[in-house]
């Protein structure tokens, strides 16, 4: 555990700048772009400026809809590019506080509503889904985005909130070093040190390798992306399930602005953010963010009266940014943060059940603890003939968990022993991505580039087993893990406009993986059982391919095909309890999707319908085993299974102040052919695949005396599903939904708002993970939370 007290003048030097932020804000001013938008519909040609420049625009559709522009070219701030734009409109922009650029036409009386408060438009989200600023209607990806106003209107704080309103993503945890997140079925829960994820996680445009190093605070986010199904062209990582793409908001030249909020709870909830960007000069800017999170434990250990469920968590991120010459973009970024928690509240069914699901009966220490820090530099040069952009990054997390595997103690077992783990790793990566960016030409553009991975992790995994009642020594082991990972790939992904109204799209990656693997096995009950095995080697290389054709028959609609071909690489059995598991490798998995896909908008752009069916196949499936006949767990190739599906996502403005939406996702996942020796699981639904998964919610902001009612409610259901690939009915999860809800005030000016918020408002008692360990045993989420969060601009 750690104590939070160095991290206290951190927070004060944050609230300190708050305070100067008090000076205001100027207008923001960015680097220069050279921009060719012809004159024309204004329209398009707005839609254009956001693909090129990466900026979030709002607009009401009324009001751009059959003026003319005169276009703009030659080299331009954005500033300066979007008044040429609007130039004879009678229309004219601003910053909103997230630096986004909202378009209106002013009021024709004073006091009478300005700005984003006019938009009755959806909001247009900008991604970077294929590593270039776009429109997320414009990209024949599936994909759910939300903005960093939508992640705060619905106070979407975890990847297991946003799980609620994605259709396809499911978040969940076996325990707190080893989340679960899957994607359409991919996942798994290998906690091997060296094993690959089939879901990247990218933050700022550096992968993140391990699970357990990627749980963010969600502020002070600027977008948050999941990408749906393979990745195998344009992510550094190449992966067979999909990405979570997370942005960050940049510091802003020559904006001196805070915010600031404190949110109190239920269970002691403290939670403290604070951010402040201030400028150096013209062309410099230097950007703080702080999040602090303590709360008292939602689960007790009624044998050790000890929390569970605990949390208390220290963030801090850093950013500069610079214009180096006009043409010449830096931004340079460091995080650090550290958490620490009690525990699990794994809570036993059958022996020792005190009929308490918040109570737990392992009776031994339990507790987990976890220090992560980054930093990465980012270069865009852009010259007439196109952009180069270099991420350079090195990333370190350092985590231990302490907890029983067996869901009560060893006094109250009747028989078999109770199992209590030490799990214990470091994990440090350097990465490199050089790619080129050719300009958006008439005919198409193209991108190319390269990625370098070196990864360095070990691992001590101390096991220990208790005999029921007596508590007896029967068995110890210590697992010193040790495995280099080194990956280099090369990449080039290009778009042929065929026609006016019709694109090409064709890209492919070639990764090679190289791994290197240690294992000393100490078994202190059984000395002879002990082995040792140095240099383990094994490489994979792969071709995978993608291609799209989209046609948009109009600016509102967007009809894509595509297939493309995805691979997690392969990796070494490092938890084996036999010479031979741990030098057996296993090999990677490869999937091929097929989908098709519609993106339109209609209603003056206030209602949005988004659908995509399809196919994934996948050979080679690696999936986690207990041979019954050797009792040796391993990670194996299942050899084939496949995935069949569909998403709907609904989003519709009925009148400016009131947002609705609702998603649907359905999967029908299961193993074509999984027979290994005497395992047959053949014709079993895919594990971690709920069939079914929906939501709804509404959002609204609605002008009152002296300011604005705001709230937001969702409601997100997920059907039963399986933990396992075996289908053992005692890790099946149940079915359940939730509900959240937020009701508040704002003032007019923005500068301050007061919301209550309640989660999990029917308090329903919803299981992450089942454990069949000697006694069938559960964890649950959390139950019904509840607070107050005040926040401020300056």
């Amino acid at each position: 555990m750690f104590s939070p007290i160095p991290f206290r003048p951190a927070v004060l030097a944050v609230a300190v700048l708050c305070a100067a932020g008090v000076q205001g804000q100027a207008q923001a001013q960015t680097r220069a772009f050279d921009f060719d938008i012809p004159a024309g519909e204004l329209k398009p040609a707005i839609d254009r400026f956001a693909r090129e420049t990466g900026a979030q625009i709002f607009y009401k559709a009324d009001d751009v809809l059959g003026i003319a522009t005169k276009g703009v070219r030659g080299r331009r701030t954005e500033d300066e590019a979007l008044r040429e734009l609007l130039d004879g409109s009678s229309l004219t922009f601003k910053r909103d506080g997230t630096s986004a650029l909202v378009i209106f036409r002013p009021a024709a009386e004073p006091g009478a509503e300005q700005g984003a408060d006019a938009v009755s438009a959806l909001d247009t989200v900008t991604v970077t889904a294929q590593r270039r600023p776009e429109a997320a209607q414009s990209v024949p990806i599936a994909l759910t985005s939300f903005s960093g106003a939508t992640l705060d209107t619905y106070r979407v704080s975890s990847l297991q909130d946003v799980s609620r309103l994605t259709p396809g993503l499911l978040v969940s945890a076996f325990s707190v070093a080893n989340p679960t997140i899957a994607i359409r079925g991919a996942n798994n829960t290998f906690s091997q040190m060296g094993v690959s994820k089939p879901v990247a996680v990218v933050v700022d445009d550096v992968f993140v390798p391990r699970n357990g190093a990627a749980s963010f605070e969600l502020f002070d986010l600027e977008s948050l992306t999941v990408l749906k199904g393979p990745q195998g062209t344009l992510f550094g990582r190449n992966v067979t399930g999909g990405a979570i793409v997370m942005n960050t908001r940049k510091p802003v030249f020559n904006e001196r602005s805070a915010e600031t909020q404190l949110t109190l709870g239920n269970f002691g909830a403290v939670n403290v953010d604070a951010l402040a960007n201030l400028p150096v000069g013209d062309d410099q800017a230097i950007k703080l963010s702080v999040a602090t999170r303590d709360r008292d434990g939602t689960g007790r250990d009624r044998l050790t009266g000890r929390d569970q469920d605990d949390l208390q968590s220290r963030n801090l991120r850093g950013q500069w940014r610079a214009a180096l010459g006009a043409d010449v973009d830096a931004l340079v970024s460091v995080d650090y943060g550290e958490d620490s928690s009690g525990g699990r509240t794994l809570s036993s069914v059958t022996f020792g059940d005190d009929g308490d699901r918040r109570t737990s009966e392992v009776g031994v220490p339990q507790g987990f603890d976890r220090t992560l820090w980054g930093t990465s530099a980012k270069l865009e040069w852009t010259r007439p003939w196109g952009e180069i952009t270099s991420i350079t990054a090195l990333r370190h997390s350092k985590s231990r968990e302490d907890y029983s595997g067996v869901g009560a103690n060893y006094a109250l077992l009747a028989t078999g022993a109770q199992a209590v783990t030490r799990d214990a790793e470091r994990v440090g990566t350097w990465s490199q991505e050089l790619r080129y960016a050719s300009p958006r030409l008439e005919s198409g553009h193209l991108q190319a580039g390269v990625f370098f991975l070196d990864e360095d992790g070990s691992r001590r995994l101390g096991q220990q087993s208790f005999a029921a009642k007596t508590g007896a020594l029967t068995a110890s082991t210590l697992a010193d893990q040790q495995v280099r990972t080194r990956s280099a790939s090369v990449f080039a992904d290009g778009t042929w406009h065929w026609t006016s109204t019709v694109d090409l799209t064709a890209g492919a990656r070639y990764t090679y993986d190289h791994k290197t693997a240690s294992l000393d096995r100490a078994d202190l009950v059984r000395p002879t059982a002990g082995f040792s095995a140095q240099g383990l080697r094994a490489s994979w290389s792969e071709w995978t391919p993608r291609v799209a054709l989209n046609w948009q028959p109009s600016q509102q609609m967007l009809l894509y095909a595509s297939v493309t071909r995805g691979f997690t690489a392969g990796g070494f059995n490092t938890d084996a309890s036999t010479l031979a598991a741990l030098t057996t490798p296993f090999n990677p998995e490869t999937v091929t999707n097929r989908e098709v896909g519609l993106k339109s908008q209609w209603l003056d752009n206030r209602l949005r319908v988004n659908l995509s069916v399809f196919d994934m196949d996948y050979r080679d499936k690696q999936e986690f085993v207990n041979n019954t006949a050797t009792g040796i767990l391993s990670i194996i190739n299942a050899s084939r299974a496949t995935v069949r599906g569909a998403e709907v996502e609904v989003a519709w403005k009925p009148v400016k102040w009131v947002g609705l939406s609702a998603t649907y996702g359905h999967l029908d996942g299961s193993y074509d052919r999984f027979q290994i020796g005497n395992i047959n699981y053949t014709g079993n639904p895919l594990a971690s695949s709920p069939r079914n998964k929906a939501s709804v919610a509404a959002d609204w902001r609605i002008p009152v005396r002296g300011g604005f009612a705001v709230g937001a409610v969702n409601y997100g259901w997920q059907s039963d599903y399986n933990t396992g690939a075996a289908n053992d009915p005692n890790l099946q999860i149940p079915g359940y939904g939730l509900l959240n809800l937020n009701a508040g005030f704002e003032a007019a000016d923005r500068r301050w708002r007061v919301v209550v918020w309640v989660k999990n408002a029917t308090d329903r008692a919803y299981i992450l993970t089942r454990s069949t360990q000697v006694v069938r045993a559960e964890y649950l989420g959390d139950p019904r939370t509840f607070g107050v969060t005040a926040a401020f601009r300056f």
